[in-house]
C-alpha cells in the first residue's frame, strides 16, 4: 500500500517539472470496416511508443506520464480525432515493445478521413494522406503516390474494409523506448 503511494506522490511531483519531450511511435496500423448505410467501426495500432530526446536529455519519464494522462486517460486522440466515438483504448506489451491501441465507430465515411463522391456508388473510396506527417509502408489499396506526388490511397467503390500501414518515425537512434515504465506502472495498478 505504501509502495503505490510513494510511486504515485514520485509520478505527481515529476510530472510537475515537466520538461516537453515528444512523444512518438515507429509505426501506425490503421484499419477501418464499414456497413451499408456508411456508418463503421475502426482501429488505430500505434507500433513501439517511443520518447524522443529533448535537446539531448531523455525525457522518457515525462513522456509516459504524458502518454498516460493526456491518452489512456485523458482525452487527446479523441480531440484530434472528432468523428470518432471511442469504444476503448489500451496500451500494452507485444514482442518486447510498447503498443497502443485505440478502437472506435463513426456514423460516416467522412467523419473517418475517407471520400466518396456523393449519389454515386461508382466512384472509388478514398482517403488523402497528404494530411499526415507519415510514410506510407503497406496498404490494401492502391497508392496513387508512387509515381507521381500524388498521396491519396482508392479503393474500388464496392470495398467496406480498408487498411494502410504508416511508418511515423525511421531513425529511431534517439528513441527511449517507454515499455520499462510500463511494466513498472503495470505493476503498480
Amino acid at each position: 500500500m505504501f509502495r503505490k503511494i510513494a510511486f504515485r506522490i514520485a509520478v505527481l511531483v515529476l510530472l510537475s517539472l515537466l520538461i516537453n519531450g515528444c512523444l512518438t511511435t515507429e509505426n501506425k496500423l490503421y484499419s477501418f470496416k464499414i456497413n451499408p448505410d456508411g456508418s463503421g467501426s475502426g482501429t488505430v495500432i500505434f507500433e513501439n511508443i517511443v520518447s524522443e530526446e529533448d535537446e539531448g536529455k531523455d525525457v522518457s519519464f515525462d513522456d509516459f506520464g504524458e502518454l498516460i494522462d493526456d491518452y489512456v486517460n485523458g482525452t487527446v486522440f479523441e480531440t484530434d480525432n472528432p468523428g470518432y466515438n471511442i469504444k476503448r483504448k489500451e496500451i500494452y506489451e507485444e514482442n518486447g515493445k510498447l503498443y497502443g491501441k485505440f478502437v472506435f465507430t463513426f456514423d460516416n465515411l467522412e467523419d473517418a478521413g475517407f471520400y466518396r463522391y456523393e449519389d454515386c456508388s461508382c466512384a472509388p473510396v478514398m482517403y488523402y494522406m497528404g494530411s499526415l506527417s507519415e510514410t506510407l509502408l503497406d496498404t490494401n489499396g492502391n497508392y496513387l503516390g508512387y509515381d507521381r506526388d500524388f498521396p491519396i490511397i482508392v479503393w474500388p467503390a464496392n470495398a467496406t474494409e480498408f487498411s494502410f500501414k504508416t511508418n511515423v518515425k525511421e531513425d529511431m537512434s534517439d528513441a527511449h523506448s517507454l515499455l520499462p515504465l510500463y511494466k513498472t506502472w503495470k505493476e503498480n495498478q
